[in-house]
Order: structure tokens, then sequence, then C-alpha cells
């Protein structure tokens, strides 16, 4: 059981955080499937998710979306652990009000295995804006949110997480197009136990996420993307105590098909 709770707190992934990019949303009834899986790793500690999802412009600019994300694998100390199951499910909108602006909202619903996601059953709502704009070859998107919870089983609530990101996709050709970019995230506020603040104020602790790696499309419809990304920060931030000065480590494939 300790092994589990270790597992379920240590490799807890930034899903909540769940735009699908920082770019504009996808033309009139187009849509784009993706079917792919994701590995991270930290200290003693590793898992690895297989997801699908679904993005589809219901009308002009508004892009409605949803993913599927399943614990397959889970290990500690190289042993395996029965640590399995689905992770809550996140609803993704957004709206493109500018040709260079979005605005969009994530709800995460609870529906998940406890032993994943914790015995917990908050609600998730990430909102915020994004901006982008092509510079030549250089594709560049951004993006602001905040993220805040429902109080869940257990009365309590995190503090408010606000969201800093910008990407740079380089379309050096049709087929090969490499991208670098970085997340931040900032906690705000107290944690509240049945609506009262707990005494310390985690405003400003911090999580940074760099990533790069690169999109090959063998077609107008099928495109493979790749990708590796690190995540640190302080000890409140990770929600992990003595796991803080270890970093997380993910890697990411999944294949893109354009409808």
């Amino acid at each position: 059981m300790l092994k589990k709770i270790i597992l379920a707190t240590a490799l807890v992934a930034t899903a909540s955080f769940a735009t699908w990019d920082k770019f504009p949303v996808l033309e009139n009834h187009k849509g784009q499937a993706v079917v792919g899986d994701y590995f991270r790793m930290q200290d003693k500690a590793s898992a690895d998710n297989a997801y699908i999802g679904a993005r589809f412009t219901v009308i002009t600019g508004l892009e409605l979306g949803m993913k599927l994300d399943y614990r397959m694998l889970s290990r500690y100390d190289g042993k395996d652990s029965d640590v399995d199951g689905l992770e809550n499910i996140p609803l993704m909108f957004r709206y493109q009000f500018m040709p260079i602006m979005n605005a969009f909202l994530d709800v995460t619903l609870p529906v998940g295995s406890k032993e994943v996601v914790g015995e917990d059953d908050p609600f998730v709502f990430h909102f915020g804006a994004q901006y982008s704009q092509k510079f030549g070859m250089v594709n560049f998107g951004s993006e602001a949110g905040l993220q805040i919870e429902t109080e869940g089983e257990d009365k309590t609530t995190p503090p408010w997480t606000l969201n800093l990101g910008a990407e740079a996709d380089f379309e050096v050709n049709q087929m090969l197009t490499p991208y670098i970019g970085i997340d931040l995230y900032m906690l705000l506020g107290k944690t509240t136990y049945d609506g009262k603040n707990g005494d310390k104020d985690f405003t400003g602790d911090l999580l940074f996420k760099p990533y790069l790696g690169a999109c090959i499309a063998f077609n107008q419809m099928l495109s493979l993307d790749i990708s590796a990304s690190l995540l640190f920060g302080n000890s409140d931030a990770m929600h992990m105590k003595s796991w803080a000065d270890e970093t997380r480590t993910l890697i990411d494939v999944h294949l893109n098909v354009n409808f």
C-alpha cells in the first residue's frame, strides 16, 4: 500500500493542463484524432500510459476535444506494481475569437481509478487565453491559464495554479517540424480544509517543464510526434516532500490522424 501511495503521488502528471496545443483551432468541420504513449520516471519510480483523443471544430472558431488516458504499468525500485487504471478525463473547449487569439476551458472529470488518481474526487477547471503568430518559418504559440479545483471527498483544496507557456515550431520543410518550448507552473494561495485556510502560503512555489520534440508528417492525414520533457521544482510545488530534488523525465510518442 505504501508503494501505491508513493507511485500515485510521485508520478502525478500535469495532465490537468490539457489544452491540445498553443496554436489556432482547426478549420470548421475539421478534426484530429491522436493515439499515443508516454513514459515517465523519477528516481526509483516509473510509469507508462497509453492514451487516445479527438478534437473537432463544430462551428467556425469553436473546437471541442477529449482524451482518455490509461495507466498501463507502474514500477517502483525495479518491481512491478498493481497501480494501473483509468486517469481522470479532460474535456477541452477552445474558441478562436481573433486570428491570433484563443480562449480555452478544460474541465477534468473525477472518474479515474482510485489507485491511480487517489481517493479524492475534485473537479478541475483550467481556463485562460492563447496567443499565436507565424514569423517566417517559425510558428510561435503561447498560453496563460489558471487552474482551480473543487473540494473533494477529503474536504481539501490545493492552491490555485497559474501556468505560462511558450513554444516555437520550426517548419524546416513539409515533412519535418522540430519544436522547443517551456511551461511554468506557479502556486497561488493556501491549501484549504473544510473551507478554512491552512497556515502556509504557497504563492511563488514553481514548477518548470522545458521540452523539445519533432513532428514528422507522412502526408496531409498522418503525422508522428516525438517529444521529451523534464519537470522540476521545489518540494511544495511538486507535492513530493523528500522527492523534490529528483527531476521527472517524460517521453511522449503519438500518431496524429487528421480528418
